[in-house]
């Protein structure tokens, strides 16, 4: 977790900090810290994958039109979709090498393509991962 201090200056966003934002969900706070940063000096990026989580997800919990809104905020912040025809092999890397879920490998593939700090939550998957910095918001699931 952050107070503010410590933000990367490239950050990628897994899906659970941006669900979490968008959802009032706990950590929500914190993610706005980073939100904000990119809309300041930081870069900010999502793998596709990771913003089609966002997207069916915010649409399970409140509706289509809320899940097509968020996705415009995200492309209005700066957040910066990298298509996962950039980012595959190095997903498949993490994915043989880490064992995490295939949305978790595109995020780890990402972090890795731009050299950014990945902001996560309290997921098991980035438990073992050394070779991408990983930075979580919270350490509870919601």
């Amino acid at each position: 977790m952050t107070d503010g201090a410590g933000i990367p200056e490239t950050i990628v966003f897994d899906a659970e900090p941006l669900i979490a934002y968008f959802c009032n969900e706990p950590g929500s706070d914190t993610v706005e810290t980073y939100v904000d940063a990119i809309e300041g000096a930081a870069d900010g990026y999502i793998s596709a994958a990771n913003l089609a989580e966002v997207h069916y997800i915010v649409r399970a919990i409140d509706g289509e039109e809320r899940a097509d809104a968020v996705v415009d905020v995200l492309e209005e912040s700066g957040i910066r979709r990298i298509d996962t025809e950039q980012t595959w092999a190095l997903a498949a890397d993490f994915k043989f090498r880490h064992s995490p879920a295939l949305g978790d490998a595109f995020a780890l593939g990402t972090a890795a393509h731009v050299d950014g700090a990945l902001l996560v939550g309290a997921d098991g998957d980035y438990d073992d991962v050394t070779d991408v910095p990983i930075t979580r918001f919270r350490t509870e699931p919601a």
